[in-house]
Protein backbone atom coordinates (compact mmCIF):
# COMPACT_ATOMS: atom_id res chain seq x y z
CA UNK A 1 0.00 0.00 0.00
CA UNK A 2 1.19 3.51 -0.71
CA UNK A 3 -0.38 4.87 2.48
CA UNK A 4 0.35 3.77 6.00
CA UNK A 5 -3.17 3.53 7.36
CA UNK A 6 -5.68 0.87 6.43
CA UNK A 7 -8.71 2.74 5.09
CA UNK A 8 -12.08 1.06 5.60
CA UNK A 9 -15.53 2.28 4.62
CA UNK A 10 -18.43 0.66 6.48
CA UNK A 11 -21.80 1.00 4.74
CA UNK A 12 -25.12 0.15 6.32
CA UNK A 13 -28.14 -0.30 4.05
CA UNK A 14 -30.57 -0.22 6.98
CA UNK A 15 -31.32 2.66 9.33
CA UNK A 16 -28.40 3.51 11.61
CA UNK A 17 -30.23 3.29 14.95
CA UNK A 18 -29.54 2.02 18.45
CA UNK A 19 -30.35 -1.58 17.51
CA UNK A 20 -29.63 -4.51 15.21
CA UNK A 21 -26.94 -4.08 12.57
CA UNK A 22 -25.93 -0.71 14.02
CA UNK A 23 -25.02 -2.36 17.32
CA UNK A 24 -22.95 -5.01 15.50
CA UNK A 25 -21.04 -2.29 13.60
CA UNK A 26 -20.52 -0.18 16.73
CA UNK A 27 -19.41 -3.13 18.87
CA UNK A 28 -16.70 -3.93 16.32
CA UNK A 29 -15.82 -0.25 15.96
CA UNK A 30 -15.34 0.12 19.72
CA UNK A 31 -13.49 -3.17 20.09
CA UNK A 32 -10.99 -2.65 17.26
CA UNK A 33 -7.50 -1.19 17.54
CA UNK A 34 -7.80 1.82 15.22
CA UNK A 35 -4.30 3.20 15.80
CA UNK A 36 -3.27 2.35 12.22
CA UNK A 37 -6.72 2.46 10.65
CA UNK A 38 -9.29 4.90 9.39
CA UNK A 39 -12.88 3.63 9.59
CA UNK A 40 -15.49 5.87 7.98
CA UNK A 41 -19.21 5.23 7.60
CA UNK A 42 -21.92 5.66 5.00
CA UNK A 43 -25.39 5.68 6.55
CA UNK A 44 -28.88 6.36 5.12
CA UNK A 45 -30.18 8.67 7.86
CA UNK A 46 -29.31 11.39 10.34
CA UNK A 47 -27.95 10.02 13.62
CA UNK A 48 -28.18 11.19 17.19
CA UNK A 49 -25.62 13.48 18.81
CA UNK A 50 -24.11 10.81 21.08
CA UNK A 51 -23.21 8.41 18.26
CA UNK A 52 -22.02 11.23 16.01
CA UNK A 53 -19.74 12.64 18.70
CA UNK A 54 -18.33 9.19 19.51
CA UNK A 55 -17.50 8.47 15.86
CA UNK A 56 -16.13 11.90 14.97
CA UNK A 57 -14.03 12.16 18.14
CA UNK A 58 -12.33 8.91 17.06
CA UNK A 59 -11.44 10.50 13.71
CA UNK A 60 -14.19 8.89 11.63
CA UNK A 61 -16.13 10.67 8.91
CA UNK A 62 -19.87 10.07 8.49
CA UNK A 63 -21.44 10.35 5.04
CA UNK A 64 -25.24 10.51 4.93
CA UNK A 65 -26.42 9.07 1.62
CA UNK A 66 -30.15 8.93 1.02
CA UNK A 67 -32.14 7.73 -1.97
CA UNK A 68 -30.72 4.19 -2.17
CA UNK A 69 -34.10 2.70 -3.12
CA UNK A 70 -35.68 5.70 -4.88
CA UNK A 71 -32.66 6.91 -6.89
CA UNK A 72 -30.25 3.96 -6.98
CA UNK A 73 -28.11 5.25 -9.87
CA UNK A 74 -27.57 8.66 -8.27
CA UNK A 75 -26.82 6.86 -4.98
CA UNK A 76 -24.23 4.61 -6.68
CA UNK A 77 -22.55 7.55 -8.42
CA UNK A 78 -22.26 9.52 -5.21
CA UNK A 79 -20.99 6.49 -3.27
CA UNK A 80 -18.45 5.70 -5.98
CA UNK A 81 -17.17 9.28 -5.81
CA UNK A 82 -16.77 9.12 -2.00
CA UNK A 83 -14.79 5.86 -2.31
CA UNK A 84 -12.57 7.25 -5.05
CA UNK A 85 -11.86 10.59 -3.33
CA UNK A 86 -10.98 8.93 -0.01
CA UNK A 87 -8.92 6.09 -1.48
CA UNK A 88 -10.50 3.30 0.61
CA UNK A 89 -8.79 -0.09 0.59
CA UNK A 90 -11.85 -1.93 1.85
CA UNK A 91 -15.58 -1.39 1.46
CA UNK A 92 -17.55 -3.44 3.97
CA UNK A 93 -21.32 -3.22 3.30
CA UNK A 94 -24.00 -4.59 5.63
CA UNK A 95 -27.40 -5.88 4.49
CA UNK A 96 -29.34 -9.05 3.69
CA UNK A 97 -29.90 -9.31 -0.07
CA UNK A 98 -28.37 -9.05 -3.53
CA UNK A 99 -29.33 -5.36 -3.53
CA UNK A 100 -25.83 -5.06 -1.98
CA UNK A 101 -24.80 -5.21 -5.67
CA UNK A 102 -25.27 -1.40 -5.61
CA UNK A 103 -22.52 -1.01 -3.01
CA UNK A 104 -20.27 -3.60 -4.64
CA UNK A 105 -20.48 -1.99 -8.10
CA UNK A 106 -19.92 1.49 -6.60
CA UNK A 107 -16.91 0.16 -4.66
CA UNK A 108 -15.43 -1.39 -7.81
CA UNK A 109 -15.90 1.83 -9.78
CA UNK A 110 -14.42 3.80 -6.89
CA UNK A 111 -11.27 1.67 -6.95
CA UNK A 112 -11.66 -0.31 -3.70
CA UNK A 113 -9.67 -3.52 -4.13
CA UNK A 114 -11.49 -5.40 -1.35
CA UNK A 115 -15.29 -5.40 -1.52
CA UNK A 116 -17.15 -7.27 1.22
CA UNK A 117 -20.93 -7.80 1.50
CA UNK A 118 -21.96 -8.86 5.01
CA UNK A 119 -25.16 -10.92 5.33
CA UNK A 120 -27.14 -10.26 8.50
CA UNK A 121 -30.30 -12.24 7.83
CA UNK A 122 -31.76 -15.39 6.28
CA UNK A 123 -34.42 -13.74 4.09
CA UNK A 124 -35.49 -10.38 2.71
CA UNK A 125 -38.64 -8.64 1.57
CA UNK A 126 -37.53 -7.80 -1.99
CA UNK A 127 -37.40 -11.28 -3.54
CA UNK A 128 -37.76 -10.28 -7.19
CA UNK A 129 -35.09 -7.56 -7.06
CA UNK A 130 -32.87 -9.94 -5.08
CA UNK A 131 -33.10 -12.53 -7.88
CA UNK A 132 -32.64 -9.97 -10.64
CA UNK A 133 -29.43 -8.60 -9.11
CA UNK A 134 -27.88 -12.00 -8.32
CA UNK A 135 -25.49 -12.01 -11.32
CA UNK A 136 -24.29 -8.44 -10.80
CA UNK A 137 -23.84 -9.07 -7.08
CA UNK A 138 -21.81 -12.26 -7.56
CA UNK A 139 -19.54 -10.61 -10.14
CA UNK A 140 -18.56 -7.62 -8.02
CA UNK A 141 -17.67 -8.74 -4.51
CA UNK A 142 -14.23 -10.10 -3.59
CA UNK A 143 -14.79 -11.57 -0.09
CA UNK A 144 -17.90 -12.43 1.90
CA UNK A 145 -19.03 -12.20 5.54
CA UNK A 146 -22.10 -13.54 7.34
CA UNK A 147 -23.38 -13.37 10.91
CA UNK A 148 -24.02 -17.13 10.86
CA UNK A 149 -24.08 -20.23 8.68
CA UNK A 150 -27.71 -19.87 7.52
CA UNK A 151 -27.29 -16.17 6.74
CA UNK A 152 -24.20 -16.99 4.67
CA UNK A 153 -25.88 -19.79 2.73
CA UNK A 154 -28.87 -17.53 2.08
CA UNK A 155 -26.82 -14.77 0.40
CA UNK A 156 -23.78 -16.60 -0.98
CA UNK A 157 -25.11 -20.10 -1.71
CA UNK A 158 -22.25 -22.59 -2.00
CA UNK A 159 -19.61 -19.86 -2.46
CA UNK A 160 -17.13 -19.34 0.42
CA UNK A 161 -17.80 -16.88 3.22
CA UNK A 162 -16.36 -16.07 6.65
CA UNK A 163 -18.62 -16.14 9.70
CA UNK A 164 -18.19 -12.96 11.73
CA UNK A 165 -19.81 -13.54 15.10
CA UNK A 166 -22.06 -10.85 16.53
CA UNK A 167 -19.66 -10.25 19.40
CA UNK A 168 -20.45 -8.18 22.48
CA UNK A 169 -18.75 -6.64 25.50
CA UNK A 170 -19.37 -9.58 27.87
CA UNK A 171 -18.75 -7.61 31.07
CA UNK A 172 -21.26 -4.93 30.10
CA UNK A 173 -24.13 -7.47 29.81
CA UNK A 174 -23.26 -9.95 32.57
CA UNK A 175 -25.90 -10.39 35.27
CA UNK A 176 -25.72 -7.69 37.96
CA UNK A 177 -28.08 -7.80 40.95
CA UNK A 178 -27.47 -4.16 41.94
CA UNK A 179 -28.34 -2.81 38.49
CA UNK A 180 -31.39 -5.07 38.43
CA UNK A 181 -32.60 -3.59 41.74
CA UNK A 182 -31.97 -0.04 40.57
CA UNK A 183 -33.83 -0.36 37.26
CA UNK A 184 -36.75 -2.35 38.67
CA UNK A 185 -37.22 0.46 41.19
CA UNK A 186 -36.94 3.07 38.45
CA UNK A 187 -39.71 1.46 36.36
CA UNK A 188 -41.85 0.33 39.32
CA UNK A 189 -41.32 -3.37 38.52
CA UNK A 190 -40.84 -4.83 41.99
CA UNK A 191 -42.90 -7.98 42.41
CA UNK A 192 -43.58 -8.12 38.65
CA UNK A 193 -42.71 -10.76 36.04
CA UNK A 194 -41.02 -8.75 33.30
CA UNK A 195 -40.94 -9.77 29.64
CA UNK A 196 -38.54 -7.88 27.41
CA UNK A 197 -38.11 -7.28 23.70
CA UNK A 198 -35.50 -5.23 21.82
CA UNK A 199 -35.97 -4.33 18.18
CA UNK A 200 -36.94 -1.79 15.54
CA UNK A 201 -40.73 -1.59 15.18
CA UNK A 202 -41.02 -3.24 11.77
CA UNK A 203 -43.18 -6.01 10.36
CA UNK A 204 -40.36 -8.58 10.62
CA UNK A 205 -40.12 -8.23 14.41
CA UNK A 206 -43.79 -9.24 14.76
CA UNK A 207 -44.65 -6.86 17.60
CA UNK A 208 -48.41 -7.33 17.11
CA UNK A 209 -48.10 -11.07 17.77
CA UNK A 210 -45.83 -10.37 20.76
CA UNK A 211 -48.50 -8.09 22.25
CA UNK A 212 -51.09 -10.85 21.70
CA UNK A 213 -48.82 -13.28 23.57
CA UNK A 214 -48.42 -10.77 26.38
CA UNK A 215 -52.18 -10.18 26.49
CA UNK A 216 -52.73 -13.93 26.95
CA UNK A 217 -50.13 -14.00 29.74
CA UNK A 218 -51.63 -10.95 31.43
CA UNK A 219 -55.04 -12.62 31.48
CA UNK A 220 -53.44 -15.56 33.29
CA UNK A 221 -51.48 -13.40 35.73
CA UNK A 222 -51.78 -9.62 36.21
CA UNK A 223 -48.25 -9.34 37.60
CA UNK A 224 -46.73 -9.67 34.10
CA UNK A 225 -45.22 -6.56 32.53
CA UNK A 226 -43.80 -5.95 29.04
CA UNK A 227 -40.84 -3.68 28.15
CA UNK A 228 -40.51 -2.79 24.46
CA UNK A 229 -37.15 -1.20 23.60
CA UNK A 230 -36.76 0.53 20.25
CA UNK A 231 -38.53 2.77 17.77
CA UNK A 232 -39.79 2.55 14.21
CA UNK A 233 -42.60 3.09 11.75
CA UNK A 234 -44.99 0.65 13.47
CA UNK A 235 -44.56 1.93 17.01
CA UNK A 236 -47.67 4.17 16.98
CA UNK A 237 -49.74 1.24 15.67
CA UNK A 238 -48.49 -0.97 18.53
CA UNK A 239 -49.18 1.74 21.12
CA UNK A 240 -52.75 1.92 19.81
CA UNK A 241 -53.08 -1.89 20.01
CA UNK A 242 -51.85 -1.86 23.61
CA UNK A 243 -54.45 0.79 24.52
CA UNK A 244 -57.24 -1.10 22.72
CA UNK A 245 -56.43 -4.25 24.70
CA UNK A 246 -56.48 -2.34 27.99
CA UNK A 247 -52.76 -2.98 28.61
CA UNK A 248 -51.50 0.62 28.79
CA UNK A 249 -50.53 0.28 32.47
CA UNK A 250 -48.72 -3.02 31.88
CA UNK A 251 -46.58 -2.17 28.81
CA UNK A 252 -43.56 0.17 28.80
CA UNK A 253 -42.35 1.72 25.54
CA UNK A 254 -38.82 3.00 26.19
CA UNK A 255 -38.05 4.26 22.68
CA UNK A 256 -34.40 4.35 21.64
CA UNK A 257 -32.13 4.10 24.67
CA UNK A 258 -28.48 3.59 25.58
CA UNK A 259 -29.58 1.73 28.74
CA UNK A 260 -30.15 -1.67 27.04
CA UNK A 261 -27.61 -3.54 29.23
CA UNK A 262 -29.27 -2.16 32.39
CA UNK A 263 -32.81 -2.91 31.19
CA UNK A 264 -31.81 -6.52 30.42
CA UNK A 265 -30.97 -6.89 34.11
CA UNK A 266 -34.45 -5.63 35.06
CA UNK A 267 -36.17 -8.24 32.85
CA UNK A 268 -37.06 -11.82 33.77
CA UNK A 269 -37.24 -13.21 30.23
CA UNK A 270 -36.90 -12.25 26.56
CA UNK A 271 -39.60 -13.07 23.97
CA UNK A 272 -38.77 -12.81 20.26
CA UNK A 273 -41.48 -14.02 17.83
CA UNK A 274 -39.71 -12.68 14.69
CA UNK A 275 -40.99 -13.67 11.24
CA UNK A 276 -37.37 -14.27 10.21
CA UNK A 277 -34.01 -13.47 11.78
CA UNK A 278 -30.40 -14.30 10.89
CA UNK A 279 -28.46 -14.19 14.13
CA UNK A 280 -29.97 -11.59 16.47
CA UNK A 281 -27.40 -9.78 18.58
CA UNK A 282 -30.10 -9.20 21.18
CA UNK A 283 -30.27 -12.95 21.83
CA UNK A 284 -26.53 -13.03 22.56
CA UNK A 285 -26.95 -10.06 24.92
CA UNK A 286 -29.96 -11.65 26.65
CA UNK A 287 -28.14 -14.96 27.16
CA UNK A 288 -25.13 -13.10 28.57
CA UNK A 289 -27.51 -11.45 31.05
CA UNK A 290 -28.76 -14.99 31.88
CA UNK A 291 -32.31 -14.38 30.70
CA UNK A 292 -34.53 -17.29 29.63
CA UNK A 293 -35.34 -16.59 25.95
CA UNK A 294 -38.37 -17.67 23.93
CA UNK A 295 -37.79 -17.26 20.19
CA UNK A 296 -39.79 -18.21 17.13
CA UNK A 297 -38.64 -21.16 15.04
CA UNK A 298 -37.88 -18.62 12.26
CA UNK A 299 -34.86 -17.41 14.28
CA UNK A 300 -31.56 -19.14 13.38
CA UNK A 301 -31.00 -22.12 15.71
CA UNK A 302 -27.32 -21.35 16.00
CA UNK A 303 -28.23 -18.27 18.06
CA UNK A 304 -28.90 -20.63 20.98
CA UNK A 305 -25.37 -20.49 22.38
CA UNK A 306 -26.66 -21.72 25.74
CA UNK A 307 -29.59 -23.79 27.01
CA UNK A 308 -31.43 -20.57 27.91
CA UNK A 309 -33.11 -20.37 24.48
CA UNK A 310 -36.33 -22.20 23.69
CA UNK A 311 -37.71 -22.15 20.14
CA UNK A 312 -41.49 -22.08 19.66
CA UNK A 313 -43.25 -22.57 16.28
CA UNK A 314 -44.93 -19.45 14.89
CA UNK A 315 -47.91 -21.68 14.03
CA UNK A 316 -48.76 -21.92 17.73
CA UNK A 317 -51.39 -19.50 19.03
CA UNK A 318 -50.53 -16.62 21.38
CA UNK A 319 -52.30 -18.57 24.15
CA UNK A 320 -50.05 -21.58 23.51
CA UNK A 321 -46.97 -19.37 23.66
CA UNK A 322 -48.28 -17.89 26.91
CA UNK A 323 -48.74 -21.33 28.49
CA UNK A 324 -45.22 -22.44 27.46
CA UNK A 325 -43.70 -19.25 28.90
CA UNK A 326 -45.71 -19.46 32.14
CA UNK A 327 -44.81 -23.14 32.67
CA UNK A 328 -41.05 -22.57 32.26
CA UNK A 329 -39.04 -22.84 35.48
CA UNK A 330 -37.55 -19.73 37.11
CA UNK A 331 -33.75 -19.84 37.18
CA UNK A 332 -31.22 -18.44 39.65
CA UNK A 333 -29.48 -16.01 37.32
CA UNK A 334 -26.49 -15.38 39.61
CA UNK A 335 -25.74 -19.11 39.80
CA UNK A 336 -26.47 -19.72 36.13
CA UNK A 337 -24.07 -16.91 35.21
CA UNK A 338 -21.07 -18.93 36.47
CA UNK A 339 -21.74 -21.53 33.78
CA UNK A 340 -23.16 -19.29 31.03
CA UNK A 341 -20.46 -16.61 30.72
CA UNK A 342 -17.56 -19.04 30.09
CA UNK A 343 -19.69 -20.82 27.48
CA UNK A 344 -20.41 -17.58 25.63
CA UNK A 345 -16.71 -16.62 25.66
CA UNK A 346 -15.63 -20.13 24.55
CA UNK A 347 -18.22 -20.03 21.75
CA UNK A 348 -16.47 -16.96 20.33
CA UNK A 349 -18.74 -14.03 21.24
CA UNK A 350 -16.30 -11.78 23.10
CA UNK A 351 -15.98 -8.58 21.04
CA UNK A 352 -12.28 -8.15 21.88
CA UNK A 353 -11.38 -11.49 20.29
CA UNK A 354 -13.70 -10.93 17.34
CA UNK A 355 -12.47 -7.41 16.59
CA UNK A 356 -8.87 -8.67 16.47
CA UNK A 357 -9.96 -11.45 14.10
CA UNK A 358 -11.81 -9.04 11.80
CA UNK A 359 -8.79 -6.74 11.58
CA UNK A 360 -6.57 -9.74 10.72
CA UNK A 361 -9.01 -10.69 7.95
CA UNK A 362 -8.95 -7.14 6.57
CA UNK A 363 -5.14 -7.22 6.45
CA UNK A 364 -5.08 -10.68 4.86
CA UNK A 365 -7.57 -9.62 2.17
CA UNK A 366 -5.50 -6.51 1.37
CA UNK A 367 -2.29 -8.55 1.06
CA UNK A 368 -4.03 -11.07 -1.22
CA UNK A 369 -5.41 -8.27 -3.38
CA UNK A 370 -1.97 -6.65 -3.68
CA UNK A 371 -0.38 -9.96 -4.70
CA UNK A 372 -3.03 -10.48 -7.39
CA UNK A 373 -2.50 -6.90 -8.58
CA UNK A 374 1.26 -7.41 -8.75
CA UNK A 375 0.91 -10.50 -10.96
CA UNK A 376 -1.59 -9.00 -13.41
Amino acid sequence: MDHKELRVLNITTTYFELDGITNVIMNYYRGMDKSDMIIDLVIPNDIGKALRMELESSGSRIFELRGRTKKPFAYMNELSQIIKENNYDIVHAHGNSCTLALEMVAARRGGAGVRIPHSHNTRNKHKLVHQMLRGVFDANYTNAFACGQKAGEWLFGNKPFEIINNGIDIKKYSYDMEIRRLYRNKYNLNGKKVIGHIGYFSEVKNHGYLIDIFHALYQLDHTYRLILIGDGERRALMEEKVRDLGLADAVIFTGKTLAVPQLLQAMDMMVMPSLFEGFPLTLVEAQTACLPCFASDAVARESAITDLVQFIPLEKTPAEWANIIKASPVINRAEHSQETIPRIIDSGYSIGDNARYLKELYQTFIMSHEKVGATE
